[in-house]
């Protein structure tokens, strides 16, 4: 058993902070959009940016004028948030992008002890946490998201380089009044993160070995009457799973079910394993189950279904 501590190094989640227009600092240009205006003669897919919310609003008839998006219904669609917000939208769908850098700077008031990033495009990502007494006391220095091609020492020196999509940066020390910074860094190309998640992690116990994770796949393929397969031109999306067997310590067997329940119907990020990014799943938990054999531990079957995405993490 401690074999298996020691590779797991841990099992639990993390909920994600709100994140909104009023707690962020960014070098992300604002929308260009222009706030709605009463007097404007809106035509039809006209686009407006409410800029106490980012959210993008766009017109569904033409001659839309004096319909406020906030207080009217079936006048505007709403069609998420602006680039700058995207990254915070707990959607894996979209994404926050600038050129060469990405810089956010966010003062949570609470402890943080861990960033996950997904969907990352860049070379180098850095963590910074900066407190108003201490100075600077958190530093990741710059973590390259390169990472060896291929499983064979041909692979590693002939096979194109490929990038990381996700990181998890834990450990961050516990200062409620300290700015949290993430740099995401691409030189000479758009650097890009679908969405970074930071919050206070909640440790439950170690997942135990043969850890299953697998997809479902949302696009259409469908079979001829002679076997032939047709695809959709567009694919469809996709969805990560994830199933965990957990031991728990048997006096917190109780905690572990109380942790859990607030967040059955909430996205979150939910860590098989600390620092095995194949483990990672930002979605929501389906199916929980507590086997209590009484001597000195309990086991739990976890299942968990991650949110929609068209790219890999």
């Amino acid at each position: 058993m401690s074999a298996q501590n020691n590779y797991t190094l841990g099992m639990g989640f993390v909920p994600p902070m709100a994140v909104t227009l009023a707690n962020l600092t960014t070098n992300v240009p604002a929308s260009a959009l222009l706030p709605w205006n009463a007097a404007t003669n809106y035509a039809l897919d006209a686009e407006i940016c409410d800029p106490a919310t980012g959210v993008i609003w766009r017109s569904m008839l033409p001659g839309n004028q004096n319909n406020n998006p906030l207080t009217t219904s079936g006048k505007w669609q709403k069609r998420g948030v602006e680039n700058r917000l995207r990254m915070f939208d707990a959607s894996l769908g979209t994404a926050t992008e600038n050129p060469e850098l990405i810089e956010v700077v966010i003062p949570p008031g609470r402890v943080v002890t861990d960033v996950m990033l997904l969907g990352v495009q860049a070379h180098n990502v850095q963590v910074l946490v900066n407190d108003p007494v201490d100075g600077l006391v958190f530093d990741s220095k710059d973590i390259l998201m390169l990472r060896p091609s291929g499983n064979s020492h041909w692979g590693y020196y002939f096979e194109p380089i490929t990038r990381q999509r996700r990181l998890h940066v834990w450990g961050l020390p516990a200062y409620t009044q300290a700015t949290v910074t993430i740099r995401i860094r691409n030189p000479g190309s758009v650097a890009k993160c679908a969405e970074a998640v930071i919050g206070r992690a909640v440790w439950l116990g170690n997942t135990q070995w043969r850890p299953s994770i697998g997809f479902d796949d949302w696009g259409v393929k469908k079979r001829d009457e002679w076997g032939g397969w047709t695809v959709n031109a567009e694919e469809g999306a996709f969805s990560d799973r994830m199933k965990l067997q957990v031991l728990v310590e048997e006096q917190a067997y109780e905690l572990t079910r109380e942790r859990i329940l607030p967040y059955r119907n909430k996205h979150v990020v939910w860590i098989g394993a600390r620092g095995v990014n194949a483990l990672t799943l930002y979605g929501y938990i389906t199916g929980f189950e507590q086997v209590l054999p009484g001597v000195g531990f309990s086991d739990c079957q976890m299942t968990f279904e991650g949110l929609e995405s068209n790219e890999l993490y």
